[in-house]
């Protein structure tokens, strides 16, 4: 079993989006978690669209980013600058990886815009861990 943990500042968005898609890509193979390093919330938008391609992630909780997570993970990936740059020294045996994914959280024009903006980054993301998936599975 793979234990992979992604993070991002606020385990809003991003990094909730990598666990659901991560869990529902696995094949049973890895084991999933998220953290952030300031929690805030899952945000309802990113619940809602990771339930456009059929993935539930309501009982997913925004966790504070801890030793005993960084200890127990195989590969952290880290989702943003913010963490990245917040980021504690990890364990020789465990590997980081950076990918530098745009918040989707921000203003748009219209409703459409915002749920073309989160779909965007779900995409971006899955195609992500469809890579690292073939390379470590």
């Amino acid at each position: 079993m793979i234990n992979i943990l992604f993070v991002c500042s606020g385990n809003s968005v991003r990094s909730q989006m990598a666990e659901g898609l991560g869990r529902a890509m696995s094949d049973g193979n890895c084991e999933i978690k998220s953290a952030g390093t300031m929690p805030i919330g899952v945000h309802p938008d990113t619940v809602a669209c990771m339930k456009e391609i059929g993935i539930d992630i309501s009982a997913q909780t925004s966790d504070l980013l801890s030793r005993s997570m960084l200890d127990w993970a195989d590969y952290v990936i880290t989702l943003c600058n913010s963490a990245l740059i917040a980021f504690p020294v990890l364990s020789p045996r465990t590997r980081h990886i950076h990918w530098d994914i745009p918040n989707p959280d921000r203003d748009y024009d219209t409703v459409e815009e915002r749920r073309d903006g989160f779909a965007n980054v779900r995409n971006m993301i899955k195609e992500k861990i469809q890579n690292l998936f073939e390379e470590i599975i």
